[in-house]
């Protein structure tokens, strides 16, 4: 829409305000030519072959779950796209937990229109700032790459204020968030002790005012206002030296409690405050959670001067009323419950009359447990967020929009990876047919793609028609128009393929060439030289019939099973294979080469049958694990999980083997305090070392990935604050594209997968 509204603007500029642009002068860089259609080739995304300069428009996706751990495990390319595998259901792109989507389908908007504010944490609040801009609160730490701590300002045009800063303790998290005058009054609970957070703050600045001290000794949820107090809703049972249970009020002039409010609320917690009409027009404060008073529970409404009234929803004993708005006379609840008014069936959204609170409709079509977060109505739409994956029979993914008051489902879509919960989201128009929406996901719009996904990289976005593999993918590598795909599947888009298959590009068609291999591997490692395509595993034991423990190699004129044979061994692993000239390397899990034993982890072997060669000298073996293996110049770089070299002494998890010494570099250049899962050198001598470490070379907050010069050999001091374990890398064109089980990188929300320069 922005493109759009973008592309008019200037379209109405030039028609008015300037000639036609003149063909002969476009290339010309001193002419006002050359520069509108320079702006329009920004406005477009035209990358086609110009005399104009070209703009980098690549927003990487990034890999999702929905629950549990995702992964990029393996990357590769094919022309102008990039080739990701590893354990993931979705892809989306990587936008952090806020996010502008308009109004007509959800879509969220180009990063190069409105820059993704990449949060990192969770954001559960959002409000105006009545200037264009927005106050964001939750539980984060970085905004934009930038340290922010759960409280931060979004200017106009999608940019963090870098002039409001709150105190930097990162030990809060932010459920509410109120403006009125030069104040933010922020609330929330510091989650060490389960203490209550309510301060204000200056506006503009974001310095805390040390006079307002209601410290209150429990959560505070929402906060609402009828122009001169401020309610404030919760869990707590004390506030500002007053008992008061779950709802409280405060004089906006004084900051202090008003003791004179009080009510019959005597346990549970209030969830959420709107301050609304009755049906006779006279203001009433309501509020919901699962608070509970001698006569009304979960759903209740008092008048400004704490009297109780006789609305009564009545939602059923044990539940939660999460989230409260009201549209004219009609009230919408949402939450967990399943019955309204004792007992009437209503699955989680509800809409009742504003009098008594008699339902209205119960039956919104939700699914069974799946609750309703929150609410929230902009003139006439009502969105929703929580755990629900249709509603009215339209498949909405954990967010949606009906139209009021016909309660009809809009074209707008999310289609967020998971549910949201509490404290779910905030939700606040940003004009011009958009909206901005705030969760504890880090993506949106996300697509299913499972454990394989190709993508575009000009845009970062997925290309359509790539099969679903059952079960992750460990390995890929591609030679011409052949695809090579190992790990733990079973299964490729319907087709039997156990753990290793063939793909036929540029379709990514399974091929019917099928290599059989025994019942329980795992491929963990593929690579190749000009006759043979070498594959590695765990528990690798049988290939077409034929003997070959932990690794094995097919001809690359038939893709046939060759008579290279290493023998690793019954129950051995093969995870990493390195060919160098006319010698084969592996490292692995393995104590013997050929049938012979006390060959241990890492070993040469020939290329032709794979008989041991000695090197290294099988009395210099890694005592444990060795998970990769990399060729920089004359210098083999060895990751994995050991602790010393037989016969040498001391190495921690890394090490650097000279081929034209055959002897391992003392002292040792490259050591982790945890295991290396990744090592790849590239032309410009740097050597990309991942895993889930946190320091190397003894230095610390190396968290996961360093990069390390093979030339120099030093250890670059960049710092990639990766916060999870790399286990792939791949450069082109220029950059350097990191694959993993990460969700921040750069200080910035991406989902296992992100491109660096490696001085982010």
């Amino acid at each position: 829409m922005r493109k759009i509204l973008i592309v008019y603007s200037l379209s109405i500029a030039m028609a008015i305000g300037c000639k036609p642009a003149k063909l002969s002068n476009t290339c010309d860089a001193k002419t006002k030519e050359y520069f509108q259609a320079t702006i329009i080739r920004f406005v477009t995304g035209d990358r086609s072959p110009s005399c104009l300069p070209s703009f980098d428009f690549q927003d990487l996706w990034g890999v999702y779950m929905g629950s549990g751990t995702t992964s990029v495990n393996a990357i590769t390319s094919y022309n102008d796209q990039i080739i990701i595998g590893g354990d993931f259901q979705y892809v989306g792109p990587s936008t952090g937990n806020v996010v502008y989507l308009e109004t007509t389908n959800g879509k969220i908007l180009p990063n190069r229109y409105c820059p993704y504010l990449k949060v990192v944490g969770t954001t559960g609040i959002a409000i105006s700032d009545g200037n264009g801009g927005f106050y964001i609160g939750g539980e984060f730490y970085a905004v934009q790459g930038i340290e922010k701590f759960s409280i931060a300002h979004i200017l106009p045009g999608c940019q963090l204020d870098h002039n409001f800063t709150v105190p930097n303790d990162n030990n809060k998290s932010v459920y509410t968030l109120f403006l009125t005058g030069d104040f933010l009054y922020v609330g929330g609970y510091y989650p060490d002790d389960n203490s209550g957070y309510l301060v204000r703050v200056n506006r503009y600045t974001g310095a805390l005012d040390t006079s307002f001290t209601p410290s209150p000794n429990a959560l505070v949820s929402d906060l609402e206002t009828d122009g001169d107090s401020l309610y404030v809703c919760g869990d707590f049972a004390n506030i500002g030296g007053y008992t008061k249970t779950g709802l409280a009020k405060i004089s906006l002039s004084t900051g202090l409690v008003i003791p004179s409010f009080t009510t019959a609320i005597n346990g549970g917690s209030c969830l959420d405050l709107h301050y609304g009409t009755d049906a006779s027009g006279s203001p009433v404060i309501y509020a919901v959670g699962d608070l509970t008073t001698p006569t009304y529970s979960r759903a209740i409404s008092y008048f400004p001067d704490g009297t109780l009234t006789s609305w009564n929803p009545n939602p059923n004993v044990g539940s939660k009323v999460n989230s409260i708005q009201q549209y004219n006379n009609t009230i919408y609840l949402g939450g967990d419950f399943t019955t309204i008014n004792g007992g009437t069936t209503a699955n989680y959204l509800v809409s009742v009359n504003n009098g008594t609170g008699t339902a209205i409709n119960t039956n919104y079509g939700i699914g069974t447990s799946q609750p309703v977060a929150t609410l929230q109505i902009i003139e006439n739409t009502l969105y929703l967020t929580g755990d629900f994956t249709s509603i009215k029979s339209v498949p909405r993914n954990y967010a949606a929009a009906l139209s009021l008051p016909d309660e009809s489902v809009t074209a707008f879509n999310p289609a967020y990876d998971s549910g949201i919960t509490n404290p779910g989201s905030g939700i606040v128009s940003a004009g011009n047919g958009v909206v901005l929406f705030t969760s504890s996901r880090s993506t949106v719009n996300v697509v299913a793609r499972n454990h394989f996904a190709v993508l575009d990289e000009v845009t970062g976005a997925p290309i359509e028609g790539t099969p679903n593999f059952d079960f992750p993918i460990k390995a890929l590598h591609r030679i011409g128009n052949r695809l090579f795909a190992g790990g733990s599947f079973t299964s490729i888009a319907g087709q039997s393929r156990n753990k290793f298959a063939i793909l036929d590009l540029p379709h990514y068609q399974v091929s019917p060439i099928n290599t059989v291999l025994s019942a329980t591997p795992d491929i963990r490692a593929i690579t190749s030289d000009e006759s043979q395509i070498y594959v590695g595993g765990n528990s690798l034991a049988n290939v077409n019939a034929q003997a070959r423990n932990g690794v094995f190699a097919l001809n690359t004129s038939d893709f046939s099973l060759s008579g290279w044979n290493p023998n690793l061994g019954s129950g051995s692993s093969g995870e990493s294979i390195l060919v160098v000239n006319d010698l084969v390397f592996i490292g692995g899990s393995f104590s013997e080469i050929n049938g012979v034993t006390n060959y241990n982890n890492f070993q040469a072997v020939d290329k032709t049958n794979g008989t041991r060669r000695d090197i290294p000298s099988p009395n210099n073996d890694p005592v444990t694990l060795v998970y990769s293996l990399t060729l920089a110049g004359t210098k083999i770089y060895i990751g994995g999980f050991f602790n010393s070299i037989s016969g040498i002494g001391t190495f921690n998890n890394a090490a650097v083997y000279d081929l034209p010494s055959q002897s391992y570099v003392q002292p040792n250049p490259v050591s982790a305090e945890n295991m290396v899962y990744h090592m790849a050198a590239y032309p410009d001598g740097n050597v990309l070392i991942g895993g889930s470490f946190t320091s190397l070379n003894g230095i610390s907050n190396h968290y996961s990935l360093g990069v390390f010069n093979n030339n120099t050999n030093t250890l670059s001091p960049w710092k990639s604050s990766i916060n999870d374990v790399v286990y792939t890398s791949m450069n082109k064109n220029g950059y350097y594209y990191l694959g993993g089980a990460f969700t921040i990188a750069h200080k910035k929300s991406n989902g296992g997968l992100v491109r660096s320069n490696l001085n982010e």
